[in-house]
């Protein structure tokens, strides 16, 4: 093509001067015929578009201070196959973006650049959601040479916009991020995200490197979350720097591998390490043929038979380019709630990112990675697995266990459905299917995992048998619940003499408190027992058998809730202390509401008795359990306890929070 906005279309001769210097960028200027734009990437450098006859190209590449001289091309969307309207939506339950959104995590706050070819301006499912708009180079209904757009090259939509689209392409994609949640067509995985409609592409599906840079480049420089990039092209460096420049700015990237169902084949921009690439799967969990493949691969996502919707008809899509807006919007729904795209980007002394910070990239890429799931395929077909929404925005997993102790060695483990970034483990207390005295004890916690075992006082053998406990492993942090209720999640160092943790936070009123010791730093068997709760904090101190001693620090993990009913993170729960009646005998403890799958987490709250003593429960329903203090009887046989008030956790059935 000999220029933007002739009618004849001819071999490009457009290139593209990567400088290093202001004067590589002069010199560029000098040596071109015609200067199209100049881009800046900040630290990276910059680069100078335009017309240069070879012996200027030439010597251009010769100056140090120029990083490349490379051709203008085109990048094309990923076409996708087209059917009638479907009448079910497989993709969002998949990938658990309903949970997600019931939870309270729909994406407001987050923005997602939609790199395409527009977004239909007036569909009455993406406006509500519709931030700003930008044409790059060619506007609504003109093609990338600049001649209008034919009838049969457009898809007839009005352009009210110069970023209204003209293709559906763009409007498909949107669609799947972010379409509003109401009663017609599909909803978005993040449906009150902001869309921003960045047209790069015309009514054909085509654009240019160039202006792939500058949406790129435009998307980190207005400050927003995410942009996808549902279309493919070769490796050229200068979208590599805008890509380096919106990644070291907190731009997430998102790029489709290409419908070309090859190995080793993944399409550029996707190919780049700063980029998500994103192969499509089918509902049965098979990677759908025609994605292309490759160690690139980052994720897989539903992109065979996907409904979503056109500028005017539904429309049920097969390809990449349908999978990578639900890992774009997974990303939104978690950047809405503060998290950056990667906490650890580093680049070595070419401007490569650094393997340490592809691989370890902490934030929302970290976080997609570690909560995808395996679904069975090649680590080049699927990456690190199908993502997953509801796993990625969890904050906690609760549940159930049953175990017997076959001896004082012996360790079992759970491992979370979620990865969180410093979790706590609260595990107990045991059932009492067994006479003997025993508590539950926890060692190992990890991002996504605990080892537990029922712990039997050392005086004992360590057998026992089969008992039923419930376990909260949960995020450190504070957390306020739609009522206002608090939440805090830490811990502490302390050994068996007793140290104060202040809250991070103040609460309105003195929260129940449970702790549990989380490491195994010395064999002797403990519980944790806390006094002087308050609203600011509250005394902790591991407690060996009367027989024992000193015992080494542990780390102790909390958690601290005010007192009530509400939900935590769309799981409905309460928090509530007994009067200071809990004696040796059972007592009842009526829940404030009904539960069809309780999960009960207690410990005594204060410390009136001073024999080493824990809980053990019987009798759990919907709506009460049966408590009582156990003590040990390592010197005596001697049981009777003072009354205590005791700090009890309910939850609604077992799963991520």
């Amino acid at each position: 093509m000999t220029g933007r906005g002739q009618s004849s279309v001819q071999p490009m001769a457009e290139y593209i001067v990567g400088t290093a210097s202001p004067a590589a960028v002069n010199a560029a200027k000098s040596h071109a015929t015609a200067v199209g734009r100049v881009l800046d990437f900040g630290d990276i450098g910059q680069a100078v578009a335009g017309r240069f006859p070879p012996p200027a190209r030439d010597a251009l590449r010769r100056r140090k201070d120029v990083r490349y001289v490379e051709e203008n091309g085109l990048m094309t969307a990923i076409n996708h196959g087209t059917t009638g309207l479907q009448t079910l939506s497989w993709r969002a339950d998949r990938i658990n973006s309903e949970q997600a959104n019931h939870k309270g995590y729909t994406g407001k706050g987050a923005h997602i650049a939609i790199l395409d070819s527009g977004i239909d301006s007036d569909h009455p499912d993406l406006q509500a959601n519709l931030g700003e708009g930008k044409a790059f180079y060619h506007s609504c209904n003109t093609l990338f040479d600049g001649r209008s757009c034919s009838e049969t090259d457009t898809n007839g939509n009005t352009c009210h916009y110069s970023w209204d689209d003209d293709r559906d392409h763009g409007t498909i994609v949107a669609a799947i991020a972010g379409a509003i949640n109401n009663d017609s067509h599909v909803v978005g995985v993040a449906p009150e995200v902001t869309l921003h409609a960045l047209k790069v592409l015309d009514c054909r599906g085509v654009g240019d490197y160039l202006a792939t840079a500058e949406a790129i480049v435009y998307t980190a420089d207005q400050g927003w979350d995410v942009a996808n990039m549902s279309f493919a092209g070769i490796e050229i460096e200068v979208v590599r720097d805008a890509c380096k420049y919106a990644y070291q700015k907190g731009v997430l990237l998102v790029g489709a591998t290409g419908n070309r169902g090859c190995e080793g084949c993944v399409s550029y921009p996707a190919a780049y390490p700063e980029v998500i690439a994103v192969t499509a799967s089918a509902s049965n969990d098979t990677l759908a043929d025609i994605s292309s493949t490759g160690p690139e691969v980052e994720l897989t996502a539903p992109g065979r038979y996907v409904r979503s919707f056109s500028a005017n008809n539904p429309a049920v899509v097969t390809g990449t380019s349908a999978a990578a807006p639900h890992v774009s919007a997974t990303a939104a729904l978690l950047m809405a709630n503060g998290y950056l795209n990667a906490t650890n980007i580093a680049y070595d002394a070419s401007g490569s990112l650094t393997q340490e910070s592809y691989d370890d990239p902490g934030g929302v890429r970290g976080k997609l990675r570690t909560t995808a799931e395996d679904i069975g395929l090649t680590a080049n077909q699927q990456g690190y697995g199908l993502v997953d929404a509801e796993a990625a925005i969890a904050i906690g997993q609760r549940g159930s266990i049953s175990t017997n102790q076959p001896n004082r060695t012996t360790w079992e483990s759970i491992t979370s459905e979620g990865s969180f970034t410093n979790p706590v483990t609260l595990m107990g207390p045991p059932s009492t299917n067994g006479g003997q005295p025993s508590h539950m004890r926890v060692r190992g916690v990890t991002n996504e995992s605990f080892e537990y075992q029922l712990e039997e006082w050392a005086y004992l053998d360590g057998s026992h048998t089969a008992e039923t406990a419930h376990y909260l492993f949960m995020d450190a942090g504070a957390y306020t619940m739609p009522a206002g209720m608090r939440v805090e999640v830490g811990d502490i160092q302390t050994d068996n003499t007793f140290s104060r943790q202040n809250f991070f936070q103040t609460f309105t009123t003195t929260p129940v408190v449970i702790s549990q010791a989380q490491t195994v730093n010395e064999a002797a068997p403990i519980v944790t027992r806390n006094r002087h709760v308050s609203s600011t904090g509250f005394d902790v101190r591991l407690q060996e058998e009367t027989a024992g001693g000193n015992h080494a620090s542990e780390t102790v993990g909390y958690i601290a809730v005010e007192p009530g009913v509400s939900t935590l993170n769309g799981v409905p729960f309460e928090a509530g202390f007994t009067p200071d009646t809990i004696t040796n005998n059972w007592a009842s403890i009526t829940f404030q509401r009904v539960y069809e799958e309780p999960v009960f987490i207690a410990n005594l709250h204060t410390y009136d008795g001073g024999d080493p003593a824990a809980l053990r429960y019987q009798s759990l329903s919907g709506s009460a359990v049966d408590i009582r203090v156990e003590e040990e009887q390592s010197v005596d046989t001697e049981t009777g306890h003072t009354s205590e008030i005791v700090s009890y956790l309910v939850f609604e059935g077992q799963d991520l929070i």
